[in-house]
C-alpha cells in the first residue's frame, strides 16, 4: 500500500509531546490512531498539523484563544504551567477541562440583587 503523505487537502494530525509544545512523535491521518497513540506517550497532545489546534489531551487544564472561543493551544496537568502559558497569549484564558470552567480570569462576581430583594430608596 503506498503513502498517503502527499494527498493534499487532508487533514494530518500529530502526536507532540510535551503537552503539545514537544517533539512531534507520530503523524497520522486518523485521528482515532492519533488518539490511541498519544496514550502510549505521558503528557502528550494530538494536535492538527499546520495549525497547532490542539483536538485531544488528557490534562487537567486547557489554555484557549479569544476569550475560550477560540482554540485550545496549551494543555497540561498544572494549573500555574497553564497560567503562565495563557499569560504570553493576548485574550487566552484557562479552564477546567472537564467542566470547562474558567480559572483565568475569574469570572466576575454576580453583583446584582437576588429574586425577591428590593432596593431601598435613599431617603
Amino acid at each position: 500500500m503506498g503513502c498517503a503523505c502527499n494527498q493534499r487537502g487532508k487533514i494530518q494530525y500529530e502526536v507532540a509531546m510535551d503537552a503539545g509544545r514537544g517533539r512531534v512523535a507520530f503523524t497520522s491521518g486518523s485521528k482515532p490512531t492519533a488518539t490511541t497513540v498519544a496514550q502510549r506517550y505521558t503528557g502528550s497532545a494530538v494536535r492538527v498539523k499546520g495549525t497547532g489546534e490542539i483536538v485531544h489531551h488528557t490534562e487537567q487544564y486547557e489554555v484557549a484563544q479569544d476569550g475560550g472561543k477560540g482554540q485550545v493551544v496549551f494543555a497540561h496537568s498544572d494549573v500555574d504551567q497553564a497560567l503562565a502559558h495563557a499569560g504570553a497569549l493576548a485574550g487566552a484564558v484557562v479552564r477546567e477541562r472537564e467542566t470547562g470552567e474558567l480559572i483565568q480570569p475569574v469570572p466576575a462576581a454576580d453583583l446584582t440583587k437576588g429574586a425577591g430583594q428590593t432596593a431601598e430608596a435613599p431617603a
